[in-house]
């Protein structure tokens, strides 16, 4: 009988080890995973310009890895520039109607000042769309001209649903596939 407890307290004791171990190591995972797969890097300019155009962060954080991979000196072969990836011309557009920045002196590298236009011109993609996340962020993509002529396709769009499968540009369906995957993850991760 003394046997069966020993044997009892020890098979007990291995098992509290393994539930810990395990318990470390997902708790490490998520802590790997936040820092390096799905970051809130620049935390402090995607809140406050979330906050200012009322979006969600996490969808912010989710183009921002889209675009640029948290890169703030990325710059694409088409000269976008910075975190959110602004051409010129946008951030000069964009940037009349935010008061505390001067539409002809724009460092687009510089980490606030691209997310604060970023966010702001997605913001008004946003009210183009009215709300339409998967719209706005289609536009984001492939430019207003494109999404105006999908929205009036019932093929691509109806009932205030995009069909995904259904956008003629295989770049927009990936781009659009790629946030909301990002999305999802940084709501599961951050929020919950």
């Amino acid at each position: 009988m003394n046997i069966n407890i020993k044997y009892f307290k020890s098979l007990l004791n291995i098992l509290i080890i393994v539930v810990l171990l395990i318990i470390l190591v997902i708790l490490g995972f998520r802590f790997i995973y936040k820092k390096y797969v799905y970051p809130t890097k620049y935390s402090k300019y995607v809140q406050k310009a979330a906050v200012d155009n009322n979006i969600d962060p996490y969808l912010i954080f989710a183009i921002i890895k889209q675009e640029s991979k948290f890169n703030k000196n990325a710059l694409s072969n088409k000269d976008a520039k910075g975190l959110m990836q602004i051409l010129d011309t946008t951030a000069k557009e964009v940037a009349t109607d935010i008061k505390h920045l001067d539409e002809n002196n724009l460092d687009l590298f510089d980490a606030s000042t691209n997310i604060c236009i970023g966010v702001k011109y997605f913001k008004t993609l946003l009210d183009r769309y009215d709300g339409n996340i998967h719209l706005a962020i289609c536009a984001y993509n492939a430019g207003l001209g494109n999404v105006d002529k999908w929205k009036e396709s019932k093929h691509i769009y109806s009932n205030g649903h995009v069909n995904i499968s259904n956008i003629p540009f295989e770049e927009t369906k990936n781009y659009l596939i790629n946030i909301l995957n990002y999305y999802d993850k940084y709501v599961k991760l951050y929020k919950n």
